[in-house]
């Protein structure tokens, strides 16, 4: 048992010392900006609208969630699985609800997480101080425009805890410093980074077979042969 937290301990130490602590979900493998992973792809494509972002929560403010929103149009075109198209015309409309945004608590001693606090203890004197910790939390639904048919749906949420001497380290690519420079280097420029990464990743797994009828021409498929 002694060997056992010995070795939790040292494995929560180097995480710390590494820089800051991120909790997010991974998702499949893939190949997006900022050099996620994605398989590549060339063939048919889907015809989607990224609809403006629903703030349901306080302190963020329009035009953020605007830049928010032309970065996941700009994840999903780096995909060169979907035709961008307004929402009148598109097969399937992403909805997006911002539902947690913190850019910055800071104060005691953060857990595992940053879920700690001053009294945490062990885990609270461990990791130390907390000298910023950003939450972002979006609703992200995949609607069939025809039938208004929820396809898919899926909470994605990402926090970034940072301490006293800590750089945050990750490279935002052009698209990102485009839509949203104000956040590069800073926490929550990190959540948001890889929420909408996530994002992406998440509708590229979840749109059927079934919607990608479009050629990379712009002339429409249907099992295999161009429309006219």
């Amino acid at each position: 048992m002694r060997k056992n937290f010995k070795l939790l301990s040292c494995v929560i130490a180097v995480t710390v010392m590494s820089g800051c602590v991120s909790t997010k979900p991974h998702l499949a493998q893939a190949k997006l900006p900022g050099g996620e992973l994605l398989v590549s792809y060339q063939g048919p494509q889907a015809k989607i609208a990224v609809g403006d972002f629903e703030l349901k929560t306080a302190g963020i403010e329009p035009q953020v969630s605007a830049a928010m929103k032309e970065y996941l149009v700009s994840v999903l075109t780096a995909t060169k699985r979907f035709v961008m198209v307004a929402p009148q015309e598109a097969d399937l409309v992403i909805n997006v609800g911002v539902i947690e945004f913190v850019p910055e608590n800071s104060g005691g001693k953060a857990g595992l997480g940053g879920g700690g606090s001053s009294g945490s203890g062990f885990m609270g004197g461990l990791l130390g101080e907390v000298l910023n910790k950003a939450n972002l939390q979006l609703n992200l639904r995949i609607i069939e425009r025809a039938t208004s048919t929820v396809l898919a749906s899926r909470d994605i949420q990402s926090q970034v805890v940072e301490h006293p001497g800590e750089k945050i380290r990750f490279n935002p690519d052009k698209a990102f410093r485009a839509s949203l420079s104000d956040y590069a280097a800073t926490p929550m420029g990190k959540v948001i980074y890889d929420c909408i990464i996530d994002s992406g990743l998440f509708i590229v797994q979840s749109v059927p077979e079934n919607y990608y009828r479009e050629s990379s021409s712009g002339k429409g498929e249907t099992n295999g042969e161009k429309k006219t």
